[in-house]
Order: C-alpha cells, then structure tokens, then sequence
C-alpha cells in the first residue's frame, strides 16, 4: 500500500504533467469554419480566437446577420475543437499514468 510520500510524490508528477501539457496545447492552433468555408476561425489550445478569415463574397453580401451568424458559428467550432484537443491530451496523461480517463 503506497504511503502518504508516495502519494505526494504522484500528485505532484501529475500536477507537472498536466501544466507541460496545458503549455504544449496553448501553441497548437485548430480551425473551425462556416458556411462551407465562408469564414474561418483559428483558436489557439487556451481557446483563444487567433483571427477570423471572412470570404470576400460574404463580406459584400447584403445580409449582415447572416455574416455575423456564420462568424459565431465558426468560432463556436474553433473553440470546440479547442476543448478537445485539450481533452486528448489530458486523456494521454491519464493513460500514461495508468488512470482511468474520467479521473483527471
């Protein structure tokens, strides 16, 4: 049966993980777009909007509520992928620690 230092010791190697692996994902970028490309979003692993990429056709479009629908839409699936990539890497961790995913 591990000790209380042993434990410590564990909580402490995880703690550290999951800080590198916080680090690692904060400069991994993912891309979430709308209107089959329209507007493109790029999110950064802290989930951080790095830019917006609007199609020049649907900037002179006359329906503004449209572009702006497109625009949440595109970052809404940026930030999504950002969460995720965020999950896999956690997920990673777990795994190498022999923990069940959920426990993290």
């Amino acid at each position: 049966m591990p000790g209380i230092g042993d434990i410590m010791k564990q909580a402490q190697k995880m703690k550290a993980e999951m800080e590198r692996i916080q680090a690692e994902a904060a400069v991994k970028t993912v891309e979430g777009s709308a209107g089959g490309g329209m507007v493109t979003v790029v999110a950064n692993g802290k989930g951080e909007i790095l830019s917006v990429t609007i199609d020049p056709e649907v900037a002179r479009a006359e329906d503004l509520e449209m572009l702006q629908d497109l625009v949440t839409a595109a970052a809404n699936d940026a930030l999504r992928k950002a969460r995720e990539l965020l999950t896999q890497e956690v997920s990673r961790l777990a795994g190498g620690l022999g923990l069940p995913p959920g426990l993290l």
